[in-house]
C-alpha cells in the first residue's frame, strides 16, 4: 500500500470518524433540547405548565400582559359521572379553546388554567373565552356536556409573574362566588390570604378596570 493511499485512507476514516462524533453531538443536542421542551408542557394538553408560563413571562414581561386565571366551573360532576377518560376529553377541549388567545395559554394543574394576555381588550378577549369554553364537548361516547369559566384578570404586576397570578387568582375566586364570569382584580374587594369577595380597606391604588364585572 503506498503512502498516498494510506494517507488517503486515514484521511477518510478521520472524516468518518468526525461525522459520526458531530451526528452523535447534534442528536444530544437535540434529546436535550426535547426534554426542555417537554418539561415546560402539560403532557395531557400540550398547553404550557407552569414552568412555562414562566418562561413566557420572561419573554413577554417588557410588553406587560394582562395575566388571566381560569378555573372551570361543572368539571368534577362530568368527572364524576362520565369518568375521568371524559373529564381529560373536556380538559383537551378547553385546552384548544385557550389556544385562541392572543398571548400564551397554560394548564396549571386540575381544571385551572392561566394566560397571558397581549389583546388591546383584555376584559372582552376574556368575555369571547368564556363563551368559547362553555360551548359543548362531544365526548367519545357520543354524550355531550359542558363546562363553563370563572376568570379573573390582574394587569402585570412590576414585582413578578407570582404576584400577578395572586391578583388574577383573587379576582377569579371572586368571580366564582358571586356567578359574574369575569371579574377584573379589585384591590379593595380582592383579598389574596382568604380569597374573600368582601370589600377591604387597601392603601394601593385601585387597579384599573376594564368594564366588567365587579
Amino acid at each position: 500500500m503506498t503512502n498516498a493511499l494510506l494517507t488517503g485512507l486515514l484521511l477518510v476514516a478521520g472524516l468518518v470518524v468526525f461525522c459520526w462524533d458531530q451526528y452523535r453531538l447534534y442528536a444530544v443536542r437535540y434529546e436535550l433540547a426535547a426534554l426542555h421542551r417537554s418539561t415546560l408542557r402539560d403532557p395531557l394538553t400540550g398547553l404550557a405548565n407552569r414552568a412555562g408560563l414562566a418562561q413566557a413571562w420572561e419573554q413577554l414581561a417588557p410588553l406587560r400582559p394582562w395575566v388571566v386565571v381560569v378555573d372551570l366551573d361543572g368539571f368534577k360532576p362530568v368527572n364524576d359521572t362520565h369518568g375521568h377518560a371524559a373529564g381529560d376529553v373536556v380538559l383537551t377541549a378547553v385546552a384548544a379553546r385557550l389556544l385562541s388567545v392572543h398571548g400564551v395559554a397554560a394548564r396549571l394543574g386540575g381544571d385551572e388554567f392561566a394566560a397571558l394576555l397581549l389583546d388591546t381588550d383584555p376584559a372582552a378577549a376574556c368575555r369571547h373565552l368564556a363563551a368559547a369554553i362553555a360551548a359543548p364537548v362531544r365526548l367519545p361516547s357520543g354524550v355531550t356536556v359542558s363546562v363553563t369559566a370563572s376568570i379573573g384578570l390582574a394587569p402585570a404586576s412590576p414585582t413578578g409573574l407570582a404576584a400577578a397570578l395572586a391578583d388574577a387568582d383573587a379576582a377569579m375566586y371572586r368571580a366564582k362566588t358571586t356567578h359574574a364570569g369575569v371579574v377584573a382584580f379589585d384591590p379593595l374587594r380582592d383579598d389574596h390570604a382568604t380569597a374573600d369577595p368582601r370589600p377591604l380597606v387597601r392603601t394601593r391604588e385601585l387597579a384599573p378596570i376594564l368594564g366588567v364585572s365587579r
